[in-house]
């Protein structure tokens, strides 16, 4: 499995709108990682069926590992929406969040930041 960081575009606060389907690119690797704040969303389109998308749980409870939210089967043609995510489902020990996809083929993905209003 190959690894890919991805830096997140800011959304438009109040009335400016954001072409997300501009910013939906094609993956270079299976495993997503970015820097989670909480401020986070994955948005994820499929372009055939059967394909997932896996959050990883990074978390220990008391040194132990803990299972991964089930997969998610994409639809294909549909834009999927994942996060904003818990700062408790980062990998152990960083403030790194990572998404499994079950591959890079006729997939999109684009990581979105919240911003915050006044």
């Amino acid at each position: 499995m190959t690894t890919q960081t991805l830096t997140p575009t800011p959304m438009v606060a109040d009335g400016g709108g954001l072409d997300v389907t501009a910013l939906l690119a094609a993956p270079t690797g299976t495993v997503l990682q970015f820097n989670n704040t909480g401020q986070q969303v994955l948005a994820v389109s499929a372009g055939a069926s059967a394909e997932t998308v896996t959050v990883d749980i990074g978390a220990l409870v008391e040194g132990e590992t803990v299972s991964n939210f089930s997969s998610v089967t994409l639809v294909s043609g549909h834009l999927s929406l994942f996060g904003p995510f818990h700062t408790i489902d980062d990998q152990s020990g960083s403030t790194t969040m990572q998404v499994t996809l079950s591959t890079t083929t006729s997939i999109t993905v684009a990581l979105l930041q919240t911003v915050g209003v006044y």
